[in-house]
Formats: structure tokens, C-alpha cells, sequence
């Protein structure tokens, strides 16, 4: 099967996803296009055609040009489906008779709806207008969470959805023992204290500022607050005066982050909107605990049964108490040691490769009778 995958999105977790997507995908003998910007990281797959999308969200003046490459290379590369990654690919990829998609499957994986990007009224209520209308042009739903469909149904969408699941790729993370957890902290020169990461780029979707700002308000004793991801910090420091550069520490962006899982002993996610975010998974494949906001696809992802949990799932919103247990746990090797193993079983139960291509290719099994 020839698969083109479009995506505007060149960090975080969608990268992730797509990397692993795409090396299970060529392993089985698919032909694999890909169709993204030139900031997107290099694959290293040297059997995936890569073209180059000269879309920038920030700069309408690009969307044009965009949706004219897009069309030249559905009509060049000729797939048996196209698979749009997340609210920019989705929106261009489904404009009918504009995209050059509409005699080919299209699948449509959203990564979190695009209505959840905005807390105006107006612009949510002319965003799922658009979902309903553009779920008409969407030959199948995939998604990270069964959240995310049941999220769509609620305003209207009936295309026909799968959830996969995020595949981690357990070779590349994996649990690593006591000393050479002590060896990367003190690379990384994080010291002896004890350590909660936030990984994800510095964005509202990703809460940092309800996290820093109740950090700034009762700091864990003997604990530093490990900040991961790109984007401007000046926000963030403002929130925290006092402890900014002292129990808070943020580092940046990073080609690699599997050595701050492998130091650092729990990892937090206060994310206003996810759809199962892939750090979590990762962080669990590592055997790090998760102390993660009770958004779209945590539930499947830490803690529902029959599995046992790999961490605790938080009232929403709730930054004392995702705060609370993140120190109880920080306070308790053996019960992170504990739940550390769980995560890993679940990360295996649930999230590899194998089985979540394996939901995949059935999803565009569906798509091709869809379009037939």
C-alpha cells in the first residue's frame, strides 16, 4: 500500500508519532510518502519519499502555495490513501476539489480537535462547524484515544473512527538502572535533588503556566521542577519570581530527550487538552511514574484497568493536588519503582508499534471500502 503522510507540525509528539508510524509501516513493506515542512526533522528512513510543504501557520501568505504543492503531490505521487496530521493538514487536505484528494481515501488523525486550540466562544462555535462540514470529505477518524472520537460524536461528527493508540518505540525507551540513572543526572547537572519533569513545548495546551504559577505559590521541598521543550520561558519566569532558576529549571529544546526521562524520578503533565500525549507513554516505557491532568486519553493510557497503573490521573485543572501527589510519589522510591514497572507492562499491553499499525492498517482497509 502507498500511504502519503501531511503534516505542518515539526516538534513534539506528532514528530514522534510519525517517526514510529512510518518505520513500522516501511518494516511491512509499504511504500511511504511524506509531505511536510523543511523544518521537520530528518527521518533517518531512507525508504520514505520526503517532499517539501511550504506552509507556515503563522503566515496565510504561505497557504496558497501550500494547498497547490499539496495538490501536485497527491496527483504526482498517486497514494492509495493520504493520511493528514493534525488542524492545518486536515483543513487543506479536505477542501474538496481544491486538496486533488477527492478521489483518493482520506484519513484523518486530528491530535487533538481544533476547536480545543481556542477559548473564544464564537471562534470554537465556527471551528466544530467546520469539523461537522469537513467530516463529509473524511473517509475515516483515527485516533490517539477513544476520548477524542466520543469528543467529536458530541458535536456531530458520524465519520467512522479508530482508536490506535500512540506507538513507542520500546528499543529506544526503556527503564534503565539506579546508577546509570545517577550517571545521567549528573551529565545533564541536575545534582542529587530529587526531580519532576514537565516535557512539552511551552504552550498553553501544555499548562506549564498553572504548573510554574503553583509551583511559585508552595514549592516541593527538595525538589527541582525540570522544565523541557521550546518556546519563550519570559512568560513563565514572570509567573515565578522566587524560583525561577532555583527549583525552576528550563533547558530548552532537545534533538534527544530520553536522558531527562532516564534522570529525572516522576514526570508531570498538566495539560489543559491532549489526545493521549505521546511523552507519556515514552516517560512510562523509560519506567517513570505519571502524575498527568485527567484529559483526553490519560484514563486509557495510565491508569484503566485491567492493567495496573502506571501513575494517578488528577482532577483537571487541579494543580494543588497534581502537585500533592507528585510529592507523595517523590517521597516514595518504592512505590515509584512500583508503578514504574506497571507503566512499562501497559507501555507493551498498549503501545507498540506492531499494534498500533496493526489498528492502523485496518483503519485504511476501512477507508478503501469507504471510498469504493
Amino acid at each position: 500500500m502507498h500511504v502519503l503522510h501531511v503534516s505542518e507540525v515539526t516538534w513534539g509528539g506528532v514528530v514522534s508519532l510519525l517517526y514510529d508510524v512510518m518505520s513500522e509501516q516501511v518494516d511491512r513493506g509499504h511504500r511511504v510518502s511524506l509531505l511536510v515542512p523543511r523544518a521537520f526533522p530528518e527521518s533517518g528512513l531512507g525508504r520514505v519519499q520526503r517532499a517539501s510543504w511550504a506552509i507556515d501557520r503563522r503566515r496565510p501568505i504561505t497557504f496558497a502555495r501550500a494547498l497547490a504543492q499539496l495538490r501536485g503531490t497527491v496527483r504526482r505521487e498517486r497514494p492509495d490513501v493520504v493520511h493528514l496530521h493534525s488542524a492545518y493538514a486536515g483543513f487543506f487536505g479536505r477542501l474538496p476539489g481544491l486538496s486533488g484528494t477527492s478521489a483518493v481515501p482520506v484519513i484523518y488523525q486530528p491530535h487533538a480537535w481544533s476547536f480545543d486550540l481556542f477559548t473564544e466562544a464564537r471562534v470554537r462555535r465556527l471551528l466544530m462547524a467546520w469539523e461537522r462540514a469537513a467530516s463529509r470529505w473524511t473517509d475515516v477518524l483515527v485516533t490517539n484515544c477513544k476520548d477524542e472520537i466520543d469528543e467529536g460524536r458530541r458535536i456531530g461528527i458520524a465519520t467512522p473512527g479508530h482508536a490506535l493508540g500512540v506507538p513507542v518505540d520500546v528499543k529506544r525507551f526503556h527503564p534503565v538502572g539506579a546508577a546509570e540513572q545517577h550517571r545521567q543526572r549528573q551529565a545533564l547537572g541536575l545534582g542529587d535533588r530529587k526531580t519532576l519533569l514537565c516535557l512539552g513545548r511551552l504552550a498553553r495546551q501544555k499548562g506549564q503556566d498553572r504548573l510554574v504559577e503553583a509551583w511559585e505559590a508552595a514549592p516541593l521541598s527538595d525538589t527541582q521542577l525540570l522544565l523541557v521543550g521550546p518556546g519563550d520561558p519570559d512568560p513563565l519566569r514572570r509567573l515565578a519570581p522566587t524560583q525561577w532558576g532555583r527549583t525552576i529549571r528550563w533547558v530548552g529544546d532537545q534533538t534527544d530527550v530520553r536522558p531527562f526521562l532516564w534522570a529525572c524520578d516522576v514526570l508531570v503533565l498538566p495539560s489543559r487538552y491532549e489526545t493521549v500525549a505521546v511523552v507519556v507513554a515514552e516517560a512510562m516505557a523509560c519506567g517513570k511514574p505519571v502524575v498527568a491532568n485527567r484529559v483526553n486519553g490519560v484514563d486509557m493510557a495510565v491508569a484503566d484497568g485491567p492493567s495496573p497503573a502506571g501513575g494517578t490521573v488528577i482532577n483537571a485543572g487541579d494543580m494543588d493536588a497534581l502537585l500533592a501527589e507528585s510529592g507523595r510519589l517523590l517521597d516514595d522510591p518504592q512505590l515509584r519503582t512500583s508503578l514504574g514497572e506497571a507503566g512499562t507492562d501497559r507501555v507493551f499491553a498498549l503501545f507498540t508499534p506492531d499494534l498500533v499499525i496493526d489498528r492502523l492498517d485496518e483503519a485504511y482497509e476501512h477507508a478503501l471500502k469507504e471510498k469504493r
